[in-house]
């Protein structure tokens, strides 16, 4: 099945967990937010996230200074 990622196209296995994709990704989970269809997904349940084909995720890197 295919997601997106800020528009790029990703193959991820059937019940793959929101999770587990960026753990994949090797993304540091410090300093970002992931929305899937424009809605924030809490940290806390990304483990329980299971993504589905076409799913449109958007992720949101924290910056400091000024």
């Amino acid at each position: 099945m295919v997601i997106k990622l800020n528009d790029k196209p990703y193959e991820v296995m059937e019940g793959m967990t929101l999770d587990r994709f960026i753990k994949d990704l090797n993304i540091p989970i410090q300093g970002i937010a992931i929305a899937i269809d424009y809605e924030v997904v809490p940290k806390n349940v990304w483990n329980e996230m299971v993504l589905e084909d076409g799913m449109a995720l958007l992720m949101i890197h924290a910056v400091s200074g000024g």
